[in-house]
């Protein structure tokens, strides 16, 4: 059975569509880039005590890589960031699976799981600090909470999803239990993981800077915090930079992983209301 959808897998993946080169998006992004810094030019020259120009900005992220400054700090903030994810989106994936395999532990569960979404995770961060100091720990465990509750919910809407007619289909064929879960349920909720990582993805890099915000020893977050506190705007927009930079790359390394997983399905992305 496993085999069978394996190959109508591949068929899938070799029938989808590939998406066409669009020359001008990258028009279209370079003239909102140009635009966007013209502002922040002008904003800059309006209030310059509050706002650093972006030529100040680009002299500092240029003196932190000659000094080697900029490595450590987000290595750090990577550090925290990825090992908060890979805990958080790998219990997240999981613990549905295991909830959903009895449904009344479902049905006392989702209550319970309900009413913690709508805690504030971040405001938990001075009690993680307080429990497991100022090392990567305390940013590690506030970056797997924010990230669990994104990809637990998700993936439990994705089996939420799969209808039991399919499954009845599937298991008439011969499918088990395991092949069900990996075949049928995995793969229903593999876009609502990918979907709820990458929207996690800027909560995790922001949980991990307010950690180094309260109290850290290196990090993005560290070196925004200690360039407010010497008054140094120039430093504070450097950080945020950076930040954004990370932001950007760390999106375009998950969106090639979702991809690769997601190879089997049509490519959509140029689908539009009319």
């Amino acid at each position: 059975m496993s085999q069978s959808i394996s190959e109508i897998i591949s068929d899938l993946s070799a029938l989808s569509p590939r998406r066409a080169a669009t020359p001008w998006l990258a028009l279209a992004r370079t003239a909102v880039a140009i635009g966007l810094l013209t502002a922040w030019e002008g904003f800059a020259h309006w209030v310059p005590d509050l706002i650093a120009g972006p030529l100040p900005t680009l002299l500092r992220l240029v003196d932190l890589v000659h000094s080697g400054e900029i490595i450590a700090m987000v290595w750090t903030t990577v550090l925290e960031t990825a090992g908060g994810l890979v805990i958080g989106a790998g219990l997240g994936v999981v613990l549905p699976f295991v909830v959903q395999m009895s449904p009344r532990l479902s049905a006392v569960i989702e209550p319970f799981a309900k009413a913690t979404v709508g805690i504030p995770k971040l405001a938990l961060s001075p009690i993680f600090i307080m429990w497991f100091g100022i090392g990567l720990t305390s940013k590690i465990v506030l970056v797997a909470l924010m990230t669990f509750f994104l990809v637990f919910v998700a993936t439990f809407v994705g089996i939420r999803s799969v209808g039991p007619n399919l499954i009845r289909t599937v298991a008439i064929f011969g499918a088990g239990k395991v092949e069900i879960a990996r075949e049928v349920f995995w793969n229903s909720s593999q876009p609502f993981v990918w979907a709820a990582l990458r929207a996690a993805l800027p909560w995790a890099i922001n949980a991990a800077l307010v950690g180094e915000f309260l109290a850290a020893e290196n990090g993005i977050g560290y070196y925004i915090h200690h360039s407010y506190n010497l008054a140094d705007i120039t430093g504070v927009y450097a950080g945020m930079v950076i930040t954004a930079a990370l932001v950007l790359l760390a999106d375009a390394v998950l969106r090639l992983f979702q991809r690769r997983a997601l190879v089997w399905r049509p490519d959509n992305s140029d689908t539009t209301l009319h």
